[in-house]
This record gives structure tokens, C-alpha cells and sequence, in this order.
């Protein structure tokens, strides 16, 4: 199962079980996480944009936490997207996110400016 992640279009191996959150920690790309995975913050919000179907629906928790983002552009949290399939995830809303916070914040690699 792979993830394709936009729009830097890079793909990589999912485990099974793993989240597209701890998948994006461990291949070093930044997706922000203020309660780590618990859900309750939805800062890690990432729109799915292929792959639907390889992807369980949402938690009332989950959709609680997106309202109706999740109808209007297929957002989803990352700490709770786990694959069946390849899917396919947009960061830019994280990208745009993370040029707002404080330089001493920033987890931006060299391509991603």
C-alpha cells in the first residue's frame, strides 16, 4: 500500500495499521499535531484526493472534529487515516500552515518553500 503525498508527489510504503500522521513522521514530512494522535485537536487535517474507497469512513469523533470539511473537500484528520489501498493526500493547507507559524517552529524541507 502506498501514500502519495501532494504536492511534492512523493510516495512511500504505508505499514498496515499505520497512519498517514505517523507515516508522515517517519518518511519526514510535517503534518502538525498538537494532541498526537488522540483526536482531539485537528491540526492534522489533510484532504484525500484519491483512493476513497481504500479508506474506512470517519468516526463520529473524527467528524465532530472536521464538521463539514469532511463533505465539502474530503478532509480528513491524518492521525485517524489508515490505508487498505493506495490513496493519495494533499498537504498544501499543512504547507500554508506551517509558513504562518514562528521560524522556530518551522519544519519546512528546503523543497517544500
Amino acid at each position: 500500500m502506498k501514500v502519495k503525498f501532494l504536492p511534492m508527489n512523493e510516495e512511500h510504503e504505508v505499514n498496515p495499521g499505520e497512519s498517514v500522521l505517523d507515516l508522515s513522521k517517519r518518511v519526514g514530512l510535517h503534518i502538525k499535531s498538537v494532541c498526537g494522535g488522540v483526536p482531539s485537536c485537528a491540526e492534522c487535517r489533510v484532504k484525500l484526493v484519491a483512493g476513497e474507497h481504500n479508506v474506512m469512513p470517519p468516526t463520529f469523533k473524527e467528524k465532530s472534529l472536521i464538521g463539514s470539511a469532511y463533505f465539502v473537500n474530503q478532509s480528513r484528520l491524518a492521525c485517524q487515516l489508515r490505508c487498505l489501498g493506495d490513496i493519495t493526500v494533499d498537504l498544501t493547507e499543512q504547507i500554508e500552515k506551517q509558513k504562518t507559524e514562528p521560524p522556530s517552529k518551522r519544519n519546512i524541507r528546503p523543497a517544500d518553500r
